[in-house]
């Protein structure tokens, strides 16, 4: 789905193949990749260039977005998606922003969308996530769009070399019709 998809103060567009340099770029801050299990730390453009055909061949019922401002549509400022798994039949929600843009509200802005995305035309049923226990922050995005803890779990970090305790967190298209209807 080629989709752009614009919020308040976000558009979210498909990622791009000449992507590659600008996410080398910007995902390139040990701040960033540690909170984050596939990211490698330091990350280079061939790691770009792995993602980005990596993510070119998942299944129709994935999406991956640039996150930008819509006051400079051109600059990437982060990356959120949900990637459909065939082992275990749902899809899991992933995101980062670039530190600066960090505090604002601007990743529960795009993780909504996303999850309006997954729900409403990806014919998802089922969406989980995790948060690293040191970013209690990503917790809270998670928990603004509806996602309900299900329990501690370890994830292997690539950027610490290590596995790091993190929180597992789940949200289905009824739990979110219902959040939304009550809004």
């Amino acid at each position: 789905m080629d989709k752009i998809i614009e919020t308040e103060r976000l558009l979210l567009r498909p990622l791009r193949d000449s992507d590659g340099p600008e996410i080398a770029t910007k995902i390139n801050n040990y701040e960033i990749s540690k909170n984050l299990a596939r990211v490698p730390f330091p990350y280079t453009l061939a790691d770009a260039e792995d993602f980005l055909d990596w993510a070119a061949t998942l299944d129709d019922r994935s999406a991956f977005r640039v996150i930008s401002i819509k006051q400079q549509p051109d600059e990437l400022i982060g990356i959120i998606s949900y990637d459909w798994s065939h082992d275990n039949q749902r899809a899991e929600l992933g995101y980062w922003l670039l530190q600066k843009h960090w505090g604002k509200g601007l990743m529960t802005e795009a993780a909504h969308a996303m999850v309006e995305l997954a729900f409403t035309h990806s014919g998802l049923e089922h969406l989980s996530s995790c948060f690293f226990n040191e970013n209690p922050a990503s917790g809270k995005v998670l928990a603004h769009a509806g996602f309900q803890v299900t329990g501690p779990c370890l994830h292997f970090s690539k950027a610490r070399g290590h596995d790091v305790p993190v929180t597992t967190v789940e949200l289905t298209k009824t739990q979110w019709l219902n959040k939304k209807a009550a809004v």
